[in-house]
């Protein structure tokens, strides 16, 4: 990995060095096995169902899924992966194998009724909080499925008694920013905003001994990403 990014750990290449907030969040940190976190070690399947109609099955993904996931990245453009990883598309693909690990997380994809992985998001432990970090392909933004792979996130990061949930962006991605704010407005938890190093850092405190509220997974009719 290259000097100028973050830890070896994070989900995102940083121009200025390590990311730090003012809870010295160092992403993707390894963590304990997932059944001693109280998490179910393969979270159950879910479908959700698009405004056209389409059903999205959210499943778990893992390094199994690493040839579709790379099919993914080949499907988005160089400007949808640099807004997701900071990255051009030959390191976006390296840091795949590293998010998929199950000892960084837990990640999430969005998958056709045709076995296409269209959305993957990525839940990356960080002690007793989480870094979520998402990624859709072009032609499926817009849809909904963002907002779904979030509330999933979160439901994992709540049931695993995680305390907060951040999410690290460039201040230029507003799709990115608009989803994390209208899924966490949505909870009534409050919204956090701080910006290091040129990224833009949302982070929502969790309800204690995760208590927080279930969080649905079927799509917005109209709008959202």
């Amino acid at each position: 990995m290259a000097a100028d990014s973050d830890t070896s750990g994070s989900s995102i290449r940083f121009p200025h060095g390590r990311l730090r907030t003012t809870g010295g969040y160092a992403s993707g940190r390894a963590c304990p096995p997932l059944v001693a976190r109280g998490v179910d070690a393969v979270p159950e399947p879910r479908t959700a169902v698009t405004a056209e109609g389409r059903e999205i099955l959210l499943r778990a993904a893992g390094p199994g899924d690493l040839p579709d996931a790379l099919a993914l990245h080949a499907r988005c453009s160089e400007r949808t992966l640099a807004g997701r990883y900071r990255a051009s598309s030959p390191e976006a693909d390296a840091l795949l194998p590293h998010l998929l690990h199950p000892a960084m997380g837990r990640s999430v994809a969005a998958v056709t009724g045709e076995g296409d992985i269209v959305g993957l998001g990525h839940l990356l432990f960080d002690g007793e909080e989480s870094e979520v970090a998402l990624l859709v392909a072009d032609d499926w933004q817009r849809r909904g499925i963002g907002s779904a792979l979030l509330r999933r996130l979160i439901g994992l990061a709540v049931h695993a008694r995680h305390e907060a949930v951040y999410l690290v962006t460039g201040p230029a991605n507003a799709a990115m920013a608009a989803v994390m704010r209208a899924v966490v407005n949505a909870t009534g938890l409050p919204l956090e905003r701080q910006t290091t190093d040129g990224s833009l850092v949302l982070s929502a405190r969790l309800a204690p001994g995760g208590c927080q509220p279930q969080l649905p997974v079927v799509l917005p009719a109209q709008g959202g990403w």
